[in-house]
């Protein structure tokens, strides 16, 4: 019989199983029609426990909110430091999507020190944009990385993500159908945080500050989409029945969190407000008005849940004074007791090259240019900087700042 996409689905299973024998690790190969879909697919389930060392300090949940402070189960503050992966926010996913996370997680576990991944997962590849199908395949795909990362003992971060799979700028009922089914499986999980939605693009509810913040905070129908504010969405997903810490992502991509005092999201359990790649002169007094007064005057905990500094011509991703700069950003953190999640364990970010062990570094000639000294740019970033804090945080570990 004729089956589309049969030959496609066995090169790939030939060139995972290569991969994998040569890795020797154990794993559960399982292929599924979708339904509708025309093809087959495939999902990978480790049945090995990863290699971990004693060295890095560890957290454990379930996890509580006390004034500004997240609290471990054992009663000590729980700041993250970690890795996002973001593999399992692409449309094209494969085994190979899942080995190449699986080993940034490991690194993430034992060559960083970290005690947290954060894991992008596409919404729509799980659930659709319209919320109404479900990929047993793709879920599959998410419990296999969360159970490799819970093995390492790490806690893990499942972020609902859409940049690269629907593009919705905003929560959708596609958001709501994702999360009640990742609730299912892991809403009482103490280990596993749920990351609302990454990066909500507000832009579209208006220009002014009120128009940001309300249609972030309430949501609200634009362009004949209804689209969820996020007070709603973690209502709703406490309604499921979740009782994990939740983390909630300010507005405009992330990027602020300066009128959370004036829209805040109330009365949702444990939550913790993220802010990403922190925009505007990089000093004290920008932070302090962005997410640190959090802290100081005593409203929530908060974290940085995505950052990232390395060569390129991003504004947000590269600051031309980063020299100075990231030093006295990551001593703001940690004199705040600010955890971080840093993207990523790739090649000319966080790493110098492929070797998990070789981070970036910024020289005080550092510049925000594209492919400067070769097609890869020019691998300086704050990788080992960014490693030596995460080392900072765990009592008696030591790397090399190569």
């Amino acid at each position: 019989m004729n089956v589309p996409g049969i030959h496609r689905v066995s090169a790939a299973f030939s060139h995972a199983s290569s991969f994998l024998k040569a890795n020797k690790l154990i794993v559960t190969i399982v292929a599924f029609a979708l339904i509708g879909g025309g093809y087959l697919t495939f999902a990978f389930a480790s049945t090995t426990t990863p290699p971990t060392i004693d060295h890095c300090a560890k957290a454990k949940g379930p996890f509580t909110v006390h004034g500004t402070t997240v609290m471990q189960d054992n009663g000590q503050p729980y700041i993250p430091y970690g890795i996002t992966v973001p593999g399992l926010a692409q449309g094209d996913y494969s085994a190979q999507t899942i080995s190449t996370d699986e080993s940034q997680i490991q690194a993430a576990a034992n060559d960083w020190c970290s005690n947290t991944v954060r894991l992008q997962v596409s919404q729509d590849s799980l659930v659709g944009v319209s919320g109404t199908v479900y990929s047993k395949p793709f879920m599959d795909a998410i419990k296999a990385e969360v159970s490799y990362a819970e093995n390492l003992g790490l806690v893990v971060v499942i972020n609902a993500q859409t940049e690269v799979v629907g593009n919705e700028p905003l929560p959708t009922i596609a958001t709501h159908a994702f999360w009640k089914s990742l609730t299912g499986v892991y809403g009482s999980d103490p280990q596993v945080v749920f990351d609302l939605f990454n990066e909500p693009h507000t832009s579209i509810g208006g220009n002014t500050q009120n128009d940001i913040w309300e249609i972030w905070q309430n949501g609200g129908v634009r362009q004949n989409v209804t689209y969820l504010g996020m007070q709603q969405l973690a209502t709703d997903v406490r309604s499921f029945g979740a009782k994990n810490l939740f983390w909630i992502e300010g507005p405009n991509t992330a990027s602020t969190l300066s009128e959370v005092t004036s829209y805040p999201i109330t009365n949702v359990g444990p939550m913790v407000y993220a802010i990403h790649h922190p925009k505007g002169t990089h000093n004290v007094i920008t932070w302090q008005s962005d997410f640190g007064y959090l802290i100081t005057q005593h409203v929530a905990p908060v974290v940085v849940g995505e950052w990232t500094q390395y060569a390129s011509a991003t504004q947000s991703e590269c600051w031309s004074d980063a020299y100075t700069a990231v030093p006295s950003f990551l001593n703001y953190l940690q004199n705040l007791h600010i955890g971080m999640t840093v993207w990523s364990l790739r090649q000319g970010v966080m790493l110098k090259s492929s070797d998990f062990s070789q981070p970036t570094h910024i020289d005080l000639n550092y510049k925000c240019v594209d492919n400067i000294n070769g097609p890869n740019g020019p691998n300086e970033g704050a990788g080992r900087q960014v490693r030596n804090w995460f080392t900072s945080q765990n009592s008696g570990a030591t790397l090399s700042s190569q």
